[in-house]
């Protein structure tokens, strides 16, 4: 305030208390900013995650723990987005700071600038060494999480498995152990971090006295000013703040590094089965579905399907029997395209599956696959699944069609029932038929049956094979059962035996035949009693 002029005290106080108050909202301004820019990018990062994890063909899942998938989506897609928001910013902060200060000392004294630097090569050495270490480090902290992850996947999708065999204090001590190894892998990342950030800051120490001694001598020698010296320490100083700033993050970094590597493991994932960029679209077809000389194989294996070759005209009920292992899934799982054959090829209506996108495809395909799989919701829910905007009446007519609606209105709260995870609260067979119900709904022109009743008791199975016949009707069926009695009424029977059709034709013909067909036939029937 010049010459004591007072009356300018309340102008300084304004412009002070503005300043302050510009100060407090540039900073909630930058704290709010990061804070919503890390958590769109952790929303991205796991939705483009999410995506490609969708696309990924069946074989991928086969091959995967479900607790680990759930382990990136979730805590990998966190520990990155930590990096990336704040810190990130942080780090690009620090960085330019350090440029512009290190830039103006080497200008004012480039001696000055070589003694700071001096000791920079040591540093960078043991961060490399350091980088290594930690990732192997927190490799290990995420493989200790994924065993986590699985084993309460496991477990409490199990647990009926565990209690009717009272083992939960051995789950229980297992969990314990998984726990142990997590604490004492994240711990040995502390301890080497405890270790490598003290080294660092004496190093960068020891380049600050360096240039402590530099500077006196220069005074000494009048090669510098007190000043000049006092200005070039403040300007260190001001170079350090950066730099152990960056040391603290370094643990960050490596642990995100780690974490990224994780989740670009699954985003590099080739799709086995993929769609043409000119893939056609089959707005309604007639049921056509052949199969000619298919050969597959597992992951290059020994083959499970050989020179398979298929005709099923549409409308036409067809049914693959054979041992186990002998190749009837995976036929079903290539007619949907979860599969495609290293030789051979599958035509629907004259067109390469290969050439019809996967949507337009499996629009026209209902699948009741060998282990009956609902979602948790209610009843309504899970029978709409087969039809998004289905009306209430339409589910209602697929339910009745699948024998399911009499014992849906027993239950309280009838359709907006709540069946658990997987259905737990309903038996096998009302599982079963709402499964069917879910394909009813949808209406497909080709129906795919894997072991469809399989799970039901006698009386279920007879009131479900009349609806099943009305759904056959006027569509393309491909069934597969053990259980024979099944499909003793369907168009074709196919026999297969280590993946190669050995007999073919109708329940009556083949059992006249005295082949393998009738000699299944006489291991489930006649020897059983019926």
């Amino acid at each position: 305030i010049p010459e004591k002029q007072f009356n300018m005290l309340p102008w300084v106080g304004v412009i002070i208390l503005s300043m302050t108050l510009a100060a407090g909202g540039l900073l909630f301004f930058q704290l709010y900013a990061v804070k919503v820019f890390g958590q769109k990018t952790i929303e991205s990062i796991r939705l483009d995650l999410y995506q490609h994890i969708q696309g990924l063909s069946i074989s991928f899942f086969e091959g995967q723990r479900t607790g680990e998938l759930m382990s990136r989506l979730a805590r990998d897609v966190e520990i990155v987005g930590e990096l990336l928001s704040a810190n990130l910013i942080a780090i690009l902060i620090d960085s330019f700071a350090f440029i512009v200060v290190f830039i103006y000392i080497l200008v004012s004294n480039w001696l000055l600038a070589i003694m700071i630097a001096l000791t920079w090569p040591l540093i960078i050495y043991i961060l490399q060494f350091s980088q290594k270490r930690l990732q192997k480090i927190y490799q290990s902290v995420n493989d200790q999480a994924d065993l986590i992850s699985n084993h309460l996947q496991d477990t409490i999708s199990n647990i009926k498995i565990i209690k009717s065999f009272g083992n939960e204090q051995y789950e229980i001590n297992r969990f314990t152990e998984f726990s142990r190894n997590y604490r004492e892998e994240n711990l040995k990342a502390t301890r080497f971090w405890s270790i490598f950030v003290p080294i660092i800051n004496t190093l960068n120490e020891l380049g600050n006295l360096l240039t402590l001694v530099f500077g006196a001598w220069g005074v000494m020698v009048s090669h510098l000013t007190i000043g000049e010296l006092a200005a070039l320490l403040t300007y260190v100083t001001l170079l350090n703040k950066p730099i152990n700033r960056f040391n603290g993050l370094v643990n960050i970094i490596q642990r995100s590094g780690v974490s990224a590597k994780r989740i670009f493991q699954i985003l590099d994932t080739k799709i086995e089965v993929k769609e043409k960029e000119n893939a056609i679209n089959l707005t309604s077809i007639q049921g056509n579905l052949k199969f000619e000389g298919m050969e597959f194989a597992y992951h290059n294996n020994q083959s499970v399907i050989r020179n398979f070759n298929l005709d099923i005209q549409p409308g036409m009920s067809v049914a693959l029997v054979g041992s186990s292992g002998a190749g009837k899934s995976t036929i079903a799982k290539i007619a949907a395209r979860f599969y495609d054959p290293q030789k051979g090829r599958v035509l629907l209506d004259g067109h390469d599956l290969q050439d019809i996108s996967l949507s337009s495809l499996r629009s026209h395909i209902g699948i009741v696959p060998q282990e009956t799989l609902l979602l948790y919701g209610t009843v309504k829910e899970n029978i709409a699944y087969g039809k998004l905007d289905a009306t209430d009446q339409e589910i209602e007519a697929a339910a009745k069609a699948a024998n399911a609606h009499d014992f849906i209105i027993g239950f309280p709260d009838g359709y907006q029932s709540i069946i658990g995870e997987q259905g737990v609260k309903l038996s096998g067979g009302q599982r079963q038929r709402i499964a069917i119900a879910r394909v009813l709904l949808k209406n497909p022109q080709i129906v795919i049956l894997d072991e469809a009743t399989s799970a039901l008791d006698s009386e279920s199975e007879q009131l479900i094979q009349e609806s099943i016949k009305q759904l056959f009707k006027g569509r393309t069926s491909l069934v597969i059962a053990h259980r024979l009695s099944t499909i003793a009424d369907v168009d074709l029977i196919v026999v297969l035996e280590k993946g190669e059709i050995v007999e073919t034709g109708t329940h009556t013909e083949l059992i006249a035949q005295g082949g393998r067909y009738a000699y299944l036939y006489e291991l489930q029937f006649v020897k059983s009693g019926n």
